[in-house]
């Protein structure tokens, strides 16, 4: 009897999507849950997916989950959050859609 093996996850963590961006890949930040403002913070929903040169596409998701095996996407609920993430990750320009189903697309920009 023979094995069917579960498909690979299309799916990307900070760490090898930090490496992929510096060689060539791009950053694809989807809003999928309009922003609000609470106070002086802007609150909503932000995804964001690897795009690479070949043309394949990876879901950015948490490196942990809060159960063993499970792939959680990572959403950015805060404006901080993206614009911390991004400079973290070496964008020396901040870009993202406020609108639900828009999304912007990044490079990093490796010449310094």
């Amino acid at each position: 009897m023979s094995e069917t093996l579960a498909p690979i996850p299309n799916v990307i963590t900070e760490v090898a999507l930090r490496h992929r961006l510096e060689t060539g890949s791009k950053l694809l930040i989807r809003c999928t849950q309009t922003p609000t403002r609470k106070a002086s913070t802007w609150h909503g929903v932000w995804t964001m997916e690897a795009h690479h040169p070949d043309g394949s596409k990876q879901m950015l998701v948490t490196a942990r989950s809060r159960l063993a095996g499970q792939i959680c996407v990572r959403e950015f609920k805060t404006v901080t959050g993206i614009v911390s993430f991004l400079t973290d990750g070496g964008f020396t320009e901040v870009s993202f859609p406020v609108i639900e189903g828009h999304s912007v697309t990044l490079s990093l920009n490796t010449e310094i």
